[in-house]
């Protein structure tokens, strides 16, 4: 690694990939969740919409950071990490886009067997028809499949931008070097 610092930039990373990954996945969450649904009527969709109207985007963006610090400041540590022990060509972003999907794939495994418990315990109290309207059929799988894209676009977007203001440990690359990549003949 010859001489390059460590900490400061890792530092810098998980604060970045912590301010930014959640409102990336904010953002993104509503729009994946309706690509990822089953095909159903449009009063599902409109339903949708009206409550992301009703909550609003401070709300949204609220619970985005309460459930997505965590595993975005997960994210950024262990992107920082592959980034300091990284070949020189290696990919960078891909890999946070990996790491961040893989992330919240695992928290959604480990999570699973409390929201069958909680799901069970709801339709268990409530009447057939109003337990149905409360979780219908396969919201848990759409919601899980938005969070997991949100999170593997929210690693690569943060990746992109840590990249862009210079919070990397990539040794920097010599005028020579740039002229004549390695692997050129010349």
């Amino acid at each position: 690694m010859s001489g390059r610092p460590f900490f400061v930039p890792m530092i810098g990373i998980v604060a970045l990939f912590a301010a930014l990954g959640p409102a990336i996945g904010g953002a993104l969450f509503i729009p994946l969740s309706v690509v990822f649904k089953t095909p159903t009527d449009l009063e599902t969709i409109g339903l949708m919409v009206l409550l992301s109207t009703l909550f609003g985007h401070v709300f949204g963006l609220i619970a985005a950071y309460v459930v997505g610090v965590a595993p975005a400041a997960a994210t950024g540590f262990l992107y920082a990490l592959w980034d300091a022990v990284a070949p020189e060509r290696a990919p960078r972003a891909l890999v946070a886009g990996l790491i961040g999907g893989l992330i919240v794939y695992g928290l959604l495994l480990r999570l699973n067997p409390v929201w069958a418990s909680f799901d069970m315990t709801i339709r268990t109290n409530m009447d057939g028809e109003a337990g149905e309207w409360a979780f219908p059929g396969r919201v848990d799988v759409t919601l899980g499949r938005a969070f997991v894209a949100c999170a593997a676009i929210a690693g690569l977007a943060c990746a992109f931008a840590a990249n862009l203001i210079g919070l990397t440990m990539r040794p920097e690359l010599t005028l020579a070097d740039r002229l004549h990549p390695p692997g050129e003949g010349g």
